[in-house]
């Protein structure tokens, strides 16, 4: 009997989801609030990163890591040069003293404060609700701490299936390189739930926040698309383009833009999941209380 009720309520519970989120997303400037986010991203990435790198050699060696980021170099499109990039800010990560590390993080930490106050200002609350209330920065540091400490788990990840990816890559043909990107694709995907759930949860205002298994759901749902439009990242790295032509030559100009731009959308998917989680929540809300009210009682 609940499994014919769930078969029914389903597909009109999934619809109202996805109308609640176009609702929400409309109901806002999705651009704006992107380059915010992208703007303190910008600032914390290459720090977070950084520190991820020292880390994680903390935890498999300095001479693990070392090897494994050149497997994984190996791997990266060559057109744009992202095989020598990644080897550089890996050797940057490694060299870095523990001093360093700290300031890292420090720095990394304010990503927190962009990402609240994006989220706040992506999903308006209806006129009867009362507004959100974003956390105090020192809590926001705080809460990006967790995050900051599931990157060296998520590179470390990385880093060990690299070899193995970048094997099936060369040596399978086209079938290789299809069966890499669909493993390297999952694999991103399962990595990114932790992160996204705690970041929906966690980092959103104080008083409207999503329930635990909400923000599951909506880091399952927005890891795909994360994971996803990673991989057209790298597609992006592979076309031979000159990043430089519009800005007179200037190479490292080019470069900055074109990382930006790509930010800007990374962060545009994950202010969507966010609306998605936030309707997926009002939706279990409204299916809880449905289920607790008296059987002919009339509905709020």
């Amino acid at each position: 009997m609940r499994a014919d009720v769930a078969r029914q309520v389903a597909p009109r519970v999934a619809r109202q989801v996805l109308r609640d989120t176009r609702a929400r997303i409309s109901a806002t400037d999705l651009t704006l609030c992107s380059a915010g986010a992208t703007l303190f991203g910008a600032l914390a990435l290459v720090p977070a990163l950084l520190a991820a790198i020292a880390l994680a050699a903390l935890a498999i060696g300095r001479d693990d890591v070392r090897r494994y980021g050149r497997a994984l170099a190996g791997t990266l499109p060559s057109a744009m040069g992202a095989g020598s990039a990644a080897d550089q800010v890996v050797s940057a990560g490694l060299a870095l003293s523990p001093s360093g590390v700290v300031l890292a993080v420090l720095l990394g930490t304010a990503y927190g404060d962009g990402l609240s106050r994006a989220f706040v200002r992506v999903t308006p609350p209806a006129p009867d609700i009362e507004p959100p209330d974003r956390p105090p920065v020192w809590y926001l540091r705080a809460a990006t701490l967790p995050l900051l400490g599931l990157a060296p788990l998520m590179l470390t990840g990385l880093l060990v299936c690299a070899p193995g990816l970048a094997r099936i890559n060369d040596r399978s043909g086209v079938l290789g390189v299809a069966l890499a990107s669909y493993l390297s694709l999952t694999l991103v995907w399962l990595l990114t739930w932790l992160p996204l759930t705690w970041a929906f949860r966690v980092v959103g205002s104080q008083n409207q926040r999503p329930r635990w298994r909400s923000a599951f759901v909506g880091a399952v749902v927005c890891g795909a698309f994360v994971s996803g439009f990673l991989q057209g990242f790298l597609v992006f790295l592979s076309l031979p383009i000159d990043l430089a032509r519009p800005f007179g030559g200037l190479t490292g100009v080019g470069v900055a833009c074109a990382l930006l731009l790509w930010l800007w959308v990374l962060h545009a998917v994950v202010l969507v999941g966010y609306a998605f989680t936030r309707s997926v929540d009002a939706a279990l809300g409204g299916m809880a209380a449905a289920y607790r009210r008296p059987a002919g009682a009339p509905a709020a």
